[in-house]
Formats: structure tokens, sequence, C-alpha cells
């Protein structure tokens, strides 16, 4: 057995050797090599560095130096190439395994892109020839009997090298002779892309963390806010109120990478040029909101060298314009820009809310229907700006700010019956009417400093973020109650509100990624967020005998509080083979101080440090799938808005009280997905996930006397419940059929259960669920010049969301007697479509693209979205059904102008200003 290996590595050897001895390029063609036997493949991928696709028809050349024997010189020579294929995918076969070469990749629109290559490192490579240089010059005739000619001389030399390279493992060595180079990533070359029209959709692109969706195109938001922008993006439920969730649970809100004030109808939808998903966040972002997804708004902004902008303009059917633009300048040093927005709002509603008090002790059950009719009308106005300073290549500051004003008028009118089941029956009416009008403004302002450090990737950022809020809201209710024959009952109600809101909210942080080697990369950071807030509500009622007005002391509330979170964090990622990890642990402490001014009562929470573990595994299957596991603990603080003591009074019937009692939820989160892409027009992605939350802050109902009418009413409240569980499976796939027909599809299959036996026995409310989501977009014409695109979504039958914490949505104070009673609340079906259909105009400059565009758009076509909610307890049943603004029909202008020609600036040409054509990729930054 020993002989016949020595004698293996002799005929190995002595091939090597005659060519070795030969001039190079002289022997097979493959080059210097060992020969066919000896020979292997170069293989890989060639991507785009910003979408990480596939780039096709990009040329791959392996070159090797050649002797060239009359000229007495090498000169390099091409031994292998192609195409690459749709996917960017190539190989290169029957190369010499021995031998060092250069791979030259070039594709239109791209820089060129170069790499040594070899099979063997070169301390493998000098080895090898150490090891043939002793061996000496083999026999030319065999005298061995059929053994291999000189194995006994060749065989301890080659031994010794084999094992010193390879461990004496013969396999290793094969191995090495199938090299993988991985994915090669092309960076776009801006001087070339200034005359090629761009047509790619890139809709939606799969990090290892989130999900990417490029919304700069998207046809039915064209004008709206960036609520229209979210009924777009797949596993994003809106209903017509504009709430927001995510596999049943609130998301939270963040832009530009960092937490925001401000509320998805604050921003304009042509102002976005990005949506990131992120339904398990790492360690690296803030902990706060427990088993919620984040959204990331990502704003636009372009590097582009010269000038470039748009301006637009639209109305909809019910007379209310829009406006808006931005502008960016790059010159030097600076990159300036600016975007602006102004739109008007009319907003129509009708609700039917009946309401079934169950009879209690002599009581007789008694029934409230409500029919209320509701008009807003408003406006606001949006404006971003800012620069980047490059200070030079590794250092640059980043100052943007943003300012949104806004008014609103509503105008009410509430009509209710009130049934008694005495015998006989008593009934009467009342009738309720609003007139409010208040203001919203914010004021956000970031400052970022980011250095460079010479090793790729090494990088330091520093950031301070400030947000300032204020909103004033000022109502009269006129109330009357009346018999059946229209008679008053009494004399008219007239009660006036008068709130005040203000904050602060300020996040200073830092952050530090460092790639130790290739395979391992190691951040950390420290961030601290500080809050203010204060609310003020005077409630007073309308005195016939001094006819004036006094305030009610008991249900008037002025109320301030503060909360600061601090965190530290790190994660390292890294990659072994095919699979990659990332692991990373956070740790967080808060506290909370509130204040009631008026009675100068305060008290204070305080969360002890807890500890955020989080765990990314993903394996690459093959080259068309991949499979992805991650874990994350996170925590749901109680928000303003739940812990606020006081009483809203809005709508007497259905009143809001906070609780500051409330304590955090933890939860702890799994997550699978799988995807494969059949081709480069057809993928899909699987997700399974499964979530669980203890100390669950959930929606809570009890029966109580409104303390300003006496009346009965309920009250709507959050509690901390016992535990909750949602899991699911969710399929997301995009098709394109055709070059003109693709359709994207969003199905999520899901359980959600609420355990709140804490607060009753047998509380608890679970249901299945489906939520479906489809978009169809066909392109027309020869230039596809028209573009026609359809949205449908379909909700079944759900628990109704826990947490979240809508505006006025608070926790629950017990006190003057009121018992609390367990209620389970479910949302019933709905579903709905839009249509819009655009037309490109006004050609550019090359005749190639179009600068312009036209887009008509109609939500809810078919008049079938209503928000219909169930809540019952063992002492009522509530039934609320709500049609909000179906069939508006909206027509929007757009143009794009712009000149990338540096020339215009008469300065030298800066090849490090040359920066891509899109930044709808940027990430999420976490901490």
């Amino acid at each position: 057995m020993q002989l016949r290996f020595s004698a293996l590595l002799s005929i190995i050897c002595l091939s090597t050797l005659q060519l070795l001895a030969q001039p190079a390029g002289m022997g097979r063609p493959g080059g210097a090599g060992m020969g066919a036997m000896q020979s292997g493949r170069f293989y890989g991928k060639v991507i785009d560095s910003k979408t990480n696709k596939g780039l096709e028809a990009a040329s791959i050349q392996l070159v090797s130096a050649k002797f060239d024997r009359v000229k007495m010189q090498s000169k390099d020579t091409v031994i292998s190439g192609m195409l690459t294929p749709t996917n960017g995918n190539f190989a290169l076969e029957n190369v010499a395994f021995m031998g060092s070469y250069t791979l030259k990749i070039t594709a239109i629109g791209y820089k060129p892109y170069s790499q040594k290559v070899s099979f063997l490192t070169p301390e493998m490579q000098q080895k090898m020839m150490q090891a043939f240089s002793q061996m000496g010059a083999a026999p030319k005739k065999d005298t061995t009997g059929g053994k291999a000619a000189g194995a006994p001389a060749a065989a301890p030399n080659m031994q010794k090298m084999f094992q010193e390279m390879f461990g004496g493992d013969m396999n290793k060595m094969m191995a090495m002779s199938d090299k993988d180079l991985g994915n090669i990533k092309l960076e776009q070359d801006a001087k070339v892309l200034e005359n090629v029209t761009v047509t790619a959709n890139r809709s939606m692109v799969l990090a290892v963390d989130r999900k990417i969706f490029n919304v700069d195109k998207t046809l039915s938001a064209s004008g709206g806010t960036a609520t229209d922008i979210m009924r777009q993006i797949p596993s994003v439920n809106v209903d017509i109120d504009g709430n927001v969730s995510v596999r049943n649970a609130a998301p939270t809100l963040f832009v530009d990478g960092r937490p925001t004030t401000l509320t998805l109808d604050q921003i304009p939808a042509d102002a976005i040029q990005s949506v990131e998903l992120i339904t398990n966040p790492s360690a690296k972002f803030d902990a706060s909101g427990g088993g919620a997804a984040i959204l990331n708004v990502v704003m636009k902004k372009n590097r582009k060298s010269g000038y470039n902008g748009s301006v637009r303009g639209g109305i909809d059917s019910r007379g209310r314009p829009n406006l808006g633009g931005d502008f960016n300048l790059r010159q030097g040093k600076f990159n300036t820009f600016i975007s602006g927005q102004f739109g008007a709002r009319k907003s129509i509603s009708n609700s039917e809310i009946n309401t079934l008090y169950k009879a209690s002790g002599s009581i007789p059950a008694t029934a409230i229907y409500q029919r209320v009719n509701n008009i807003s009308k408003g406006g606001f106005g949006f404006v971003r700006g800012g620069f980047d300073y490059f200070i030079d290549n590794r250092n640059t500051i980043t100052v943007s700010g943003n300012f949104v004003r806004g008014t609103f008028g509503n105008d009410e009118i509430n009509n209710i019956r009130y049934d008694s089941f005495y015998n006989p029956l008593r009934t009467s009416l009342g009738y309720r009417k609003t007139v409010a009008d208040g203001f919203f403004q914010n004021i956000g302002s970031t400052v970022s400093y980011k250095h460079l450090f010479t090793k790729p990737g090494h990088e330091l950022t520093a950031d301070i973020n400030y947000n300032g809020n204020k909103s004033n809201n000022d109502a009269q209710f006129n109330n009357q109650r009346y018999k059946t024959d229209n008679t008053p009952l009494g004399k008219e109600s007239i009660q006036q509100t008068d709130g005040s809101t203000s904050s602060t909210f300020l996040v200073i942080q830092t952050d530090y990624a460092n790639p130790i080697t290739d395979k391992l990369k190691i951040e950390s950071g420290l961030r601290a967020q500080i809050r203010d807030f204060s609310s003020k509500n005077i409630n007073s009622f309308y005195d016939y005998n001094s006819g004036e007005f006094y305030v009610v002391p008991n249900i008037s509330s002025n109320y301030k509080f503060n909360d600061k979170v601090f965190a530290a964090y790190a994660t390292l990622t890294g990659k072994a083979g095919k699979l990659g990890y990332n692991v990373g642990l956070r740790l967080e402490s808060s506290n909370y101080t509130g204040k009631l001014v008026e009675n100068d009562s305060a008290f204070k929470v305080t969360y002890p440090i807890s500890a955020f573990p989080s765990a990314f595994l993903s394996y690459k299957l093959s080259e068309k799938s991949d499979l992805q596991f991650n874990y994350s603990r996170r925590i749901n603080r109680p928000n303003f808005f739940q812990l606020m003591p006081f009483i809203d009074y809005t709508d007497p019937l259905n009143l809001r009280q906070g609780n500051s009692s409330l304590t955090p939820e933890f939860t702890n989160s799994l997550e699978a997905n799988y995807t494969y892409a059949f081709s480069n027009s057809h993928s899909i992605l699987v997700s399974g996930y499964f979530k669980h939350t203890t100390d669950l802050i959930t929606n809570y109902q009890y029966k109580g006397e409104n303390p300003a009418t006496k009346d009965s009413a309920i009250f709507n409240t959050y509690i901390n419940a016992n535990s909750s569980q949602r899991y699911g499976l969710e399929f997301t796939s995009r098709n394109a059929f055709t070059k003109k027909f693709d359709v994207t599809t969003n199905l999520n299959f899901y359980n959600a259960k609420i355990n709140s036996e804490n607060i009753q026995q047998n509380l608890s409310n679970s249901q299945f669920s489906f939520f479906g989501k489809m978009t169809l977009t066909q392109k027309l014409g020869k230039t596809n010049q028209w573009t026609i695109q359809a949205n449908g979504d379909y909700q079944s039958k759900t628990v109704l969301p826990a947490g979240g914490g809508g505006r006025g949505m608070g926790g629950m104070m017990f006190g003057g007697g009121i018992q609390p009673a367990g209620s389970n609340g479910f949302v019933n079906p709905n579903y709905g479509m839009d249509m819009s259909v655009r037309r490109d105009i006004i050609k550019n400059k090359s005749g190639q693209g179009y600068q312009g565009s036209i887009t008509l758009s109609m939500n809810d076509i078919f008049r079938t979205r209503v928000y219909d909610v169930t809540t019952s307890s063992d002492f009522f049943v509530q039934t609320v059904r709500r049609r909000r603004d179906p069939q508006i029909l909206r027509l929007q202008f757009n143009w794009r102008f712009g000149k990338l020609d540096t020339n215009m600036f008469r300065r030298k040409n800066m090849k490090g200003e040359m920066e891509g054509m899109s930044e709808g990729m940027s990430g999420a930054g976490g901490n």
C-alpha cells in the first residue's frame, strides 16, 4: 500500500517536472500547470454592490503570463473566459493547478475589477518547488519490473511535502482544486451611468436581518403620506384610520435608522426612498418595542455630483391640492439637499356604534345606538434639508433637520338613541355636536460624524438626534337629550376642552465597527435617550345662571413626565464556510418620573438593568437557496399615553384613562426564514415565527360612571395581562412572468392568544387568522411608458392587537369603587383594493427615457374597507362599524430634472465624488 501511494505521488511529480521544464505556456492548453489530471476550477458570482443582485453579460477573463520566445519576454494571455448568464454565476474549468492568475471582470456601467487568484498559497507553491528541486532527474528506463520508475527516490521528498501542505489528506488537496471566489461586487461607474437610463425594478431586497422595499416608484402613494406607502409593503396591515400593524402588533417607527416622534401621516410619501422591515431586531437595535417589528423609513437624499431634483403637484376628487419638490447640489466638499411638501386633506367617515348593557339586579338591560358622521379638514407643510461636509476621504460630518406644521378642524354629529328595557320600554334620544380645531408641530435635527479607518469596514460614528413636538386641540361639545317626540329633556349641556401637549426627545449615541478578519467582525455602541413630556387638559362647562364657563377640577389635568433609557451593546459577526452567524448582547436600564402638577403629587418607576441577547444564524444551502434562524429578547415599556392618569372626555360614552402602575412586558422571539430563487424572475421567502410575551400590556374595558355627566360609560384602558403568544407561517413571493408583468404576493397564517386569567378566571382570547396582500404591475407600450398597478389585501377575523398605545389610550387606575370586568375583542374580516395608472411623459435629451409622469389613482375602489370590531364581556356587548374615505381619486404630476456634468462647476474631476446612482438600500443604524 505504501509503495502504491509513493508511486502515485511520483507520477504526479514527474508529470509536473516535465511541464515545469518547458518554457511557460508551452505545455497543455491550460498554460503552466500539472496537466488535465491536475486541473482545477474557479467559480463564483458577479453581483451589483448596492442591490446584491446577479449581473448578466459581465465579461470574465482569466489571465496568465506566457513566455514569448520571439521577444524573449512574458506577456499576459487570456487562458479562459466567458460571459455571465442572468444570475451572474461563472465557472472557469480545466485551469492548471500550479500557477498564479489574474481574474479580470468588466461590465457596462460598472468599474473594472481585477483580482489575483490561485489554487495554492504562495507558501504552498514555494514548498512544492523546493521538493521538486531536491528530487533530481527521473530515470528514463523502467527497471522495476512494472513498478513506477524512480518511485523510491521521489517518494520521501514528496511524502514530506504532502504531509506539510495537506496533513496527509489527499481529499484536502483535491478540494483545493475547486475554488469558490464568492460573490464579487462590482461598483457602478457614475461616469458611465450619466448617459445610461436605468430601468431595473429593485422592488425588494432581502438582507441578513431585514427586508428592504424600494418604494420611490410606488404609484398609488404618489401625493399621499407614509401611511399610503405602508399599504404597499408586504406583511404590513393598515386599517382605515391609518393604524399600522405587523403580524398583529404595532411596529416601532424609525426615520433614517433612528427613533422619531413623527407619525406616518406627517411624512410625505414622495420624500421616501425605501422602507426597511425588521421583524426580529438584533441586540444592535433599541430593545424597546416588545415583540413588535421596526419600520425604518429611509428618506431621499442624493449624492450625485452636479445638481438634480424634482417638482410635483396634484389634486384629489375632494378638491384638495398638494405641492412639493426636492433639490440636491454637490460641489467640492459639500453635498446639500432640501425637500418640501404641502398637502391639504379632507376626510369623511361614518360610524355605527351599538352597545348593549346586560341586565344587573333590578337594573334592566340598556341599549345605546350611535350614528356618527365626521368631517375633518386640514393641511400640513413638511420641510427637510441638510448637508454633508467631506472633511477628507475618511471623515464626514452630516447635519440635517426637518420641520412639520399642520392644522386641522373637525366637525362631528352624533345621533344617539337610548333604550331601557323596562316594561314598558323607555326610550330617549340624544344629539351631540362637536366642533374642534388645533395644530401640531415637529422640529427635528441630527448631527452625525463618521470616521473611516484605513482598514475597510473599520469605522466610528457618533450621532446626536433631537425632536421637539407640540400640539393643541380646542373643542366644544353641545349635548341635548330629547323625548321620542323631540321635546327637550332639560337644557343643552355645553362643554369645552382645551388640550395641549409638548415633548422633547434627545438621543445621543456612538457606534464602532471593526472587521478583525475577512470572516470576523465586532460591533459595539453606547446610547442615551432622554424624553420630557407635558400634557394639559382643561375641561369646563357652561353655567346658564352666570352665563360663563366654569372649570371642573376633577376632570381636568396637568401632567408631566420624564423618562431616561441608557444602553450598551456588543455583537460578533462571523462566517465559517457556508455558515454565517451574528450573536449579540444588549444591556438597558431606565427610569420614569411622573407628576400631577395641580395636585403636586409625583411617582417614580425604575426599571433595573436587563439583558437582551440575540442570535442570528444563516446557512447557504446552494446558489439559489438560503436558510436563516434568529432569536431575540426585547422589552415594551408603557408609553406616555398608557401611563397618563387622567380621563379623556372626547366621547362621554366611551372614556379613556391612564394607568401609572403598568409594568413593562418582555418578549422572546424566534424566527426561521427560507429563501429560494427559482430564476432571476421568480423567488419565494418562507418565514416561520413564534413570540411569547409576559405581562402583556393589553386593551381592556370596564363599565363605570362618567364623573362629568353621571351617565354610565365604558372606560377604554390598558392593563397587564398574564401573557400572550403569537405564531405563524408567512409566504412572500415575487414573480416576473414577463418583462412587463410581475406579481408580489404576501400570505400570513397565524394564531394570536391573550391569557388574562390574572384579571378574571377563564378570561382568554384566541383566534387563528389569515392576512393576504397582492400587488400586480403591468407595463404597456413599446417603451413601457404606461404602467398599471393594482393592490389588494384581505384580513380575516383576528384578535384585537395588543399593546401599541394609540393617542389617548391609557392604562387603568381603579378607584371610586369601580370593579373591573374582563372583555374579549375581535376585528371582523375586511378587504379592499386600490388601483393606479401612470403615463410617462417628457423625454430626456437622449430620447432613451422620460423625465415626467402623470399618475391617476383611486383607493378602495369597491367601497369594501370597513373597520368592524366586536367587544364583549359579562356585562356588555359592543359593535363598531366604521368606513372612512373610500374611492378617493387622486391626480398627480411629477417632473425630474438634473445635470451630472461636474465641469459645470469649473473644477477638476474628483474620483471620490462619483458615487452610485441610488441610495435606496441604506441600512438602519440601530443602537
